[in-house]
C-alpha cells in the first residue's frame, strides 16, 4: 500500500546567514531496510530537475541494535526504543525519528554531505495503540535536513532542506525473508544552500533539530 508522507522544512535562523540561497530540487527514489542491514543504508537515484543523474544515501547508526542474524529481535528494539515510546494519542500516530549521515553524488559535477533526521509514523487506524499487522506498512514521513560541506561545483555551499513523499514497507512477511521490512521510498527533495561563510556544523544541526522537538 502506497501513503503519502510530509517531511518537514527548517528555517535558517543562524544570525549572520546571508540569504542569496541557491535552491536545488530534485526527485529521488530507493530502498532500505531497517532490519536486514548493518548498518541501515537507505539508497537510490535521483532524477531533475537539479542534482540528476546522481545517487542518494542515508546511513543510520545502529550501534547497539541486536544484530541482522536475529530479524526478530532486531524489529523488536526498534519498535521499542523508536516507535512506542512516541505515540501521539490525539492524531493516532507512532513516530519513529531515526539520525541519518547524507550524501548526494552529482554525477560529474560534485557532491553534498551533512546529516538528517528520517522519520517514520505509522497511523493506527483504529486508535487502540496496538500495531495491527494491516497498520505496520502505512503511514506518514518527514525530515529535516543540513548540508555541511561538498565538492566540485557545491564546494563551500552550506544550508537546509526537506523532503517529501511516500513509502511503502513490506512487514507482512515472514522474519525469515530477505525482504521483511524492506521500505520502498519515493520523494521530492529542495535544499537550500549559501556560502559556508561561517560554517554549517553539527552545534548548528543540534539547534535546527531543536525546532521540532
Amino acid at each position: 500500500m502506497k501513503k503519502c508522507f510530509v517531511f518537514f522544512a527548517a528555517a535558517m535562523l543562524v544570525a549572520g546567514m546571508a540569504f542569496a540561497y541557491q535552491t536545488f530540487t530534485f526527485h529521488c527514489d530507493g530502498f532500505g531496510n531497517m532490519v536486514k542491514a548493518s548498518p541501515p543504508i537507505y539508497t537510490g537515484g535521483i532524477t531533475g530537475p537539479d542534482c540528476a543523474p546522481g545517487t542518494w544515501t542515508m546511513t543510520v547508526p545502529d550501534a547497539g541494535w541486536p544484530g541482522i542474524g536475529n530479524s526478530a529481535a532486531r524489529w523488536a528494539h526498534i519498535w521499542s526504543n523508536y516507535y512506542a515510546l512516541h505515540y501521539d494519542d490525539f492524531f493516532c500516530i507512532w513516530t519513529g525519528t531515526f539520525d541519518a549521515e547524507l550524501d548526494i553524488v552529482h554525477t560529474g559535477v560534485g557532491t553534498m554531505n551533512g546529516v538528517c533526521d528520517i522519520t517514520f509514523q505509522i497511523l493506527d487506524g483504529d486508535c487502540d495503540q496496538i500495531m495491527d499487522p494491516e497498520e505496520c506498512s502505512d503511514g506518514l514521513s518527514g525530515a529535516v535536513i543540513i548540508i555541511h560541506e561538498g565538492t566540485g561545483a557545491y564546494a563551500e555551499l552550506c544550508g537546509n532542506g526537506s523532503y517529501s513523499g511516500f513509502y511503502t514497507r513490506l512487514c507482512s512477511l515472514p522474519a525469515s525473508d530477505p525482504s521483511f521490512m524492506l521500505d520502498e521510498v519515493h520523494f521530492d527533495m529542495e535544499l537550500l544552500l549559501d556560502e559556508c561563510g561561517m560554517g554549517t556544523d553539527l552545534s548548528t544541526w543540534g539547534a535546527v533539530k531543536a525546532l521540532f522537538r
